[in-house]
């Protein structure tokens, strides 16, 4: 079954060539205004979204949006809006991606199918289902919660990803550049300092001693490892 697409753009010129090139691979509809797609109802695999859209609401409204109704769900922002400041607000919003106009059509399909892939890992529960426990600790990889004793606290979605990713591979060092792959996407606007930030985040949550951690270890120059 081919992955469903949201498409909006308010250039008609761009949404109808974007569109075109789209479908030949995926199921696609196409919206001028982020309302439309909201009153609509209808649910997407993944959102392409505009920054600058018909109506009154912006495409970083959307994404909001997108994200407290599903938290997993894939947008890829593709905006002329090339600043860094318009990049790391699209990605605060909940964008998993950040493509500038003009651009590659190549380049494009890339970032749509690596990130429908890493959708697709996520969605496949480690072997021990979607409630990790260890120690006093659990992780939900469904409803984004994480327990430590009788402390309960929200997870975003790349906090979850990248602890699956980690415990997929207990005991196994995992490369920054492989944890980017998987996690964000190679050409994603993070660099492997984005990941020691989220290790920093992840041991506050779960180690009783964050500065000395027992279980998301530092390899020095090479990665990370998880160890119950």
């Amino acid at each position: 079954m081919k992955a469903r697409l949201c498409l909006i753009e308010d250039d008609p010129t761009i949404r109808e060539l974007v569109a075109e090139r789209l479908a030949r691979e995926y199921e696609v509809d196409g919206f001028e205004a982020a309302e439309s797609v909201i009153e609509s109802g209808k649910r997407w695999d993944l959102y392409i979204v505009d920054v600058m859209l018909k109506g009154a609401l912006t495409g970083f409204d959307l994404c909001r949006t997108l994200k407290e109704q599903s938290p997993s769900v894939p947008i890829l922002i593709l905006s002329a809006l090339s600043e860094s400041s318009n990049r790391i607000e699209g990605l605060r919003t909940g964008a998993d991606d950040y493509l500038t106009k003009p651009f590659e059509m190549e380049e494009l399909l890339l970032r749509v199918a690596g990130m429908l892939k890493r959708r697709s890992w996520y969605a496949l529960m480690p072997a021990a289902g979607s409630i990790y426990r260890w120690s006093n600790k659990s992780i939900n990889f469904v409803n984004y919660e994480g327990k430590k004793g009788t402390l309960t606290f929200s997870l975003s979605q790349k906090e979850c990803m990248l602890m699956k990713l980690l415990i997929e591979k207990e005991g196994q060092v995992v490369p920054r550049d492989e944890i980017l792959d998987q996690v964000w996407g190679y050409d994603a606007f993070p660099s492997t300092r984005t990941v020691d930030n989220f290790i920093l985040r992840l041991r506050k949550y779960f180690e009783d001693t964050p500065q000395e951690p027992k279980h998301i270890h530092s390899v020095r120059g090479v990665g990370y490892r998880f160890t119950k």
